[in-house]
């Protein structure tokens, strides 16, 4: 057996070990190269703040107040009264003596009896009017003075004028229409403001 027997195994032993080392390198790094390569992907938290804005938009109703005008054009009917006339004056009477003159267009006979009667007027209540057309027919009355009377003198009817111009003789069958009167004691006026019946002739008074 040589000398060199177990150098040479021995340098045999370590080419052999570094070949096989060299190649399990060689392999290694081959494999490294080529085998798929896994990366390590670091994952990141993002926090974001998102600001909203808002636009807002307002519809504001506004109450109008409106005043409307309407004219309306209405027909009244306006019922007729007596008018409140002035006829006379206390010192324009004197007893017996009567006093012609008119109330809304009708002639009336102012007279001052010297008595009291009946819706007289003064200050003895003796003062009176009435229509001056009989309620016959219409005839013109006039004033007996001596039987303080009116008297017709178509057919000579006649009336008391202290009565309410009652009928005394004659053909009409109504009394005289009454003149309403007011005396006014500060002035002495007297007003007429109505009649008491319809006057002969006529549908109305007024």
């Amino acid at each position: 057996m040589s000398d060199q027997g177990p150098d040479l195994d021995r340098r045999r032993f370590l080419a052999v070990s570094a070949a096989g080392i060299l190649g399990l390198a060689v392999g290694y790094l081959t494999g490294r190269a080529t085998a798929p390569v896994e990366r390590v992907v670091e994952t990141k938290t993002e926090t974001s703040t998102v600001t909203e804005t808002n636009t807002v938009t307002s519809t504001v109703t506004r109450a109008t107040t409106e005043t409307a005008t309407r004219t309306v054009t209405e027909t009244l009917r306006v019922e007729p009264r007596y008018e409140r006339v002035k006829i006379a004056n206390i010192r324009d009477l004197a007893e017996g003596k009567p006093l012609n003159t008119s109330y809304m267009g009708k002639p009336i006979i102012v007279l001052k009896l010297g008595e009291p009667a009946v819706g007289g007027v003064g200050p003895d209540g003796d003062i009176v009017a009435f229509s001056t057309f009989c309620t016959h027919m219409g005839g013109s009355l006039f004033y007996d003075e001596k039987n303080k009377a009116l008297v017709c003198p178509l057919h000579y009817s006649i009336f008391d004028p202290a009565r309410e111009g009652m009928t005394v003789v004659g053909h009409a069958t109504e009394y005289l229409p009454q003149v309403l009167l007011e005396y006014d004691e500060a002035t002495g006026d007297i007003y007429a403001v109505g009649f008491n019946r319809l006057v002969y002739g006529v549908h109305s008074n007024l």
